[in-house]
Order: structure tokens, then sequence, then C-alpha cells
């Protein structure tokens, strides 16, 4: 099984769907029974969800609103514990 460094290490590229299958599956696997890596996971799954929101509207700088939002949920990443 993949460890929590190595999970932390790769889930954007997990999350952009660029790991080689078996890597991918690996890290599915640990995310499926790691309540340490799991929410963090979330998180940037959420993340990127909000960023496709914010780029599907008019070319505009993003709205105050997601603007906020992201400044909250970078301090709250900077200020969790590192892996």
């Amino acid at each position: 099984m993949v460890d929590c460094h190595s999970v932390m290490k790769r889930l954007w590229e997990y999350l952009d769907g660029e790991l080689p299958l078996e890597e991918a599956q690996g890290l599915r696997e640990h995310l499926a029974v790691c309540a340490r890596c799991y929410p963090q996971y979330q998180f940037q799954l959420a993340f990127l969800a909000a960023l496709a929101r914010a780029h599907a509207g008019p070319a505009a700088s993003p709205r105050p609103e997601f603007a906020r939002r992201l400044r909250a949920a970078l301090a709250m990443v900077e200020s969790s514990p590192s892996f």
C-alpha cells in the first residue's frame, strides 16, 4: 500500500489524471481507508471544482466572494500540519 507522504506528494497528479493506472489505483485504495489523507483529497477536489466554476463565468477577474474563499482556504492549508 502507498504511504501518506507518497499520496500527498502525488495528489495533484492523481486529481489531474496524470498518473499511470497502477499508481492511480494505489492512491485510490489509500484514500479509501486513510482518515489523514482523505480530508486533504476532499479539499483539493473542492478547490479544483471552485476553480472550474470561476472559469466557467465571464473572463473578468474572480468574483470577490470566490477570492475571499480562496484566501481563506489557502490560509487553512498553510496553517495545517505538513506531511
